[in-house]
């Protein structure tokens, strides 16, 4: 499955997925997308850093694996969204923004579930 085919798969698990996108290791954009008619909060700069920022927080999770294990996402909520960053392979990450009011459980099974399909990609 090529990229633009997983974020598409991966926008089309939930109408309240606002947004996903994939980035590399030093922060760039491989493929990004956002549901039909919504607008963003942040701006691209803006989600630019965000990227950065939750990228960098990796290597703060990656410090406690020998105790507790890999890290397969991390969640941050705000008011007007909840951010997910999943790990994936060769230094990949997949940013997926949902709406606050989503079933945020099912959208991480669901996830995790499409990326577990596609292990050559990820």
């Amino acid at each position: 499955m090529e990229h633009c085919e997983f974020l598409n798969t991966v926008l089309k698990q939930e109408s309240t997925i606002r947004f996903a996108g994939l980035y590399d290791e030093n922060f760039q954009t491989i493929v990004d997308g956002a549901q039909p008619g919504i607008l963003p909060y942040l701006s691209r700069e803006e989600t630019q850093n965000s990227i950065r920022y939750d990228i960098r927080r990796w290597e703060t999770y990656k410090m406690f694996h020998a105790q507790l294990g890999d890290s397969e996402f991390a969640m941050v909520k705000y008011d007007k969204a909840i951010l997910l960053t999943f790990s994936l392979r060769d230094a990949k990450y997949l940013r997926v923004s949902i709406e606050p009011t989503s079933d945020y459980k099912a959208i991480i099974e669901k996830i995790q579930k499409l990326i577990k399909e596609n292990p050559k990609l990820y």
